[in-house]
């Protein structure tokens, strides 16, 4: 059982990178897409027009029901990945996505359903089902989760039109469909641009380009085909558990909270760094519910990209290569930076220029653990750190 948990831990960060993002808005979808219609012609001058677009899809987008099928790429140092999916969403909060197997494979779809909830993944080829509770990553604010959500949906939209230069450049036909063609590129070099494609009619991103700090296309994803508004069953958004399959109940890790609330729980001290990159702020965190292996997650945002900051005390290890920063790339194309100071290991993990993420890194001071303070050895904290990035949300759209 515990090598098939280990195998699982693995996919399940393959797999990671592929999740479609779950609805997180529950707003009631508006009769009429407030745009210009295709007579009335469209100004692309207007990048008023363009905010407006990204709004209504941020807003409304969860409570547009569909089936279609998808198509992800991701270029990456070590080569190409492809994932084709199927996906039905039913309004507001029912979510089934089926990952097509390759042709070699013998095994079944693998299989995520949500219910805005909870969230079950269905793994055929390891026969192994988890489940999780869903969590806000709108930092706890004392309100409503649906008031934290409409406040966090205007703050990233304040930090959208600071950051980034948004225009409406084009409309095309994708998909069978009308779409109008929107560029985001940075105001602050060494970021992530994007271009997406969003239905004329309905709130939706049909198709999301993605592109590297050095201009490069880094991924995209697109819809096959769609069909908005069918007549979905909640059957089959139910999941058929075989009795020989082993079930996994992962830990609830909480909702984000503020990061002056963080250190008040943590029973560690939290180091920020001095320097975040312009334009970034910082959203919140969360703390690991493992108590051995106490951790942070922090996540910073410019509004539509993000950085997520792990903390971890009590690391046993050679002190030999204490304060070396090493970099390596996931299966996302996101970097990642891990070094050591004092009794603490960091992480750092971002789609940004490696220069900005390696200034932050080395804006970091730790103050040394308590003399009583307990130690985890190195492979513990492997161990630990990648079951976490489970709960990175990495954005699609």
């Amino acid at each position: 059982m515990l090598k098939k948990l280990a195998a699982a831990t693995v996919l399940y960060l393959l797999i990671a990178s592929f999740l479609p993002a779950l609805p997180k808005h529950t707003t009631a979808l508006a009769s009429l897409f407030s745009l210009p219609e295709e007579s009335s012609g469209v100004d692309f001058s207007d990048a008023e027009a363009a905010i407006r677009v990204i709004q209504e899809v941020a807003e409304k987008s969860s409570s547009v029901s569909f089936r279609a099928t998808k198509t992800v790429i991701l270029w990456h140092q070590s080569g190409t990945s492809a994932c084709i999916s199927n996906i039905a969403h039913k309004a507001p909060n029912l979510t089934k996505t089926e990952y097509l197997p390759s042709s070699a494979s013998s095994c079944g779809f693998r299989t995520v359903i949500s219910d805005g909830k909870s969230t079950w993944h269905y793994e055929p080829s390891i026969q192994v089902v988890f489940h999780m509770h869903e969590t806000s990553l709108c930092p706890d604010n004392g309100k409503s989760r649906a008031d934290r959500e409409e406040y966090n949906q205007t703050e990233d939209m304040l930090l959208i039109r600071a950051n980034y230069e948004v225009a409406l450049v084009a409309t095309e036909n994708l998909a069978g469909r009308q779409a109008y063609v929107i560029e985001l590129k940075p105001r602050h070099p060494g970021n992530p641009s994007r271009r997406i494609w969003v239905d004329r009619e309905y709130p939706f991103i049909l198709k999301t380009e993605k592109y590297g700090p050095d201009g490069a296309m880094s991924s995209v994803s697109f819809y096959n085909q769609i069909e908005f508004v069918p007549l979905l069953s909640d059957d089959i958004f139910k999941l058929d558990i075989p009795p020989h399959v082993a079930k996994v109940e992962l830990p609830v890790s909480g909702n984000v909270i503020p990061l002056d609330e963080l250190e008040k729980e943590a029973d560690f001290r939290i180091p920020v760094p001095e320097f975040t990159p312009p334009g970034y702020v910082i959203e919140g965190g969360i703390l690991s519910p493992y108590k051995a292996f106490p951790s942070a997650h922090i996540r910073l945002t410019d509004g539509l990209n993000t950085i997520s900051y792990f903390v971890s005390p009590g690391i046993a290890r050679d002190k030999s290569g204490e304060n070396k920063v090493s970099a390596m790339s996931d299966i996302s194309g996101a970097t990642v930076l891990r070094w050591s100071k004092g009794d603490y290991e960091f992480t750092l993990v971002s789609e940004l220029d490696e220069s900005l993420l390696t200034q932050m890194a080395q804006s970091v001071g730790a103050p040394h653990m308590q003399a009583d303070s307990s130690q985890q050895s190195l492979s513990q904290y492997l161990t630990r750190f990648f079951y976490q990035l489970f709960w990175i949300e990495r954005q699609e759209d």
